[in-house]
């Protein structure tokens, strides 16, 4: 049977190949009609997530990957030291060897290594859906930050125009483009749903945005036309 850690490997193993792009095929309603107008390239989750982080002394990347991330932080000098964690062993040493204090945690089982109130700033992109109890990594989270705390989260929009379509021909919502179910996602969430979820775990959102082209249109109806949902929050 395969596991997280084995999953994540292989992930890990073809995502790199595929120099980091989508690897699965976007169906014919997104190709021919929705991709031309909304551009699912344009505006990507690392992009999005560097225009709201306000900086600080120390930040953690929570499923950091290479490090690309943390990379794109210190070049923009936003934060003087640098954390990272992942469950690949492969992408930690990558991460390494760019020079960030990254390590092997698998979500699941483990707790982050770090003291309470450690962190000025948390960044998780692309994770919280992968993960087994959202509740008990986000309270985590909420440990290792500081009171007033940045926290930039993003996950998928299940709630999206075309996944509603998909749900209303009786076909699954989709959420990813990897290999296997829907890209190894276990939860999904919608505004509503990922509003709820940080305010009940002691964190304020501040900014809403997301993804994808034409994001003033996106954004003012983000529950509807949102690609992946990336919030700013405080730690209340």
């Amino acid at each position: 049977m395969t596991g997280p850690k084995k999953f994540y490997q292989y992930l890990w193993k073809v995502k790199e190949q595929q120099d980091n792009r989508p690897v699965g095929k976007r169906d014919w309603l997104h190709r021919l009609i929705l991709d031309r107008i909304f551009d699912p390239i344009a505006n990507p989750r690392h992009e999005v997530a560097l225009g709201l982080v306000q900086g600080g002394e120390r930040l953690l990347d929570i499923g950091c990957w290479n490090g690309y991330l943390l990379e794109r932080i210190r070049d923009n000098g936003l934060y003087k030291e640098l954390f990272g964690v992942d469950i690949v062993p492969a992408a930690v040493e990558t991460a390494q060897g760019k020079g960030f204090s990254a390590y092997v945690v698998d979500l699941n089982t483990d707790p982050l290594p770090f003291p309470d109130e450690y962190f000025d700033g948390v960044t998780m992109l692309a994770v919280l859906e992968h993960i087994f109890d959202p509740y008990a990594v986000i309270k985590e989270v909420h440990r290792v930050m500081r009171s007033g705390g940045e926290l930039v989260i993003d996950v998928p929009n299940a709630a999206s125009f075309t996944n509603r379509a998909r749900i209303l021909f009786g076909r699954l919502p989709i959420t990813s483009t990897d290999p296997g179910w829907d890209g190894g996602h276990l939860h999904y969430f919608t505004k509503h749903a990922l509003d709820r979820f940080l305010e009940s775990q002691g964190f304020v959102v501040i900014k809403r945005r997301t993804t994808g082209g034409h994001p003033k249109l996106r954004e003012w109806w983000i529950s509807l036309l949102g690609g992946e949902l990336v919030y700013l929050c405080k730690k209340r």
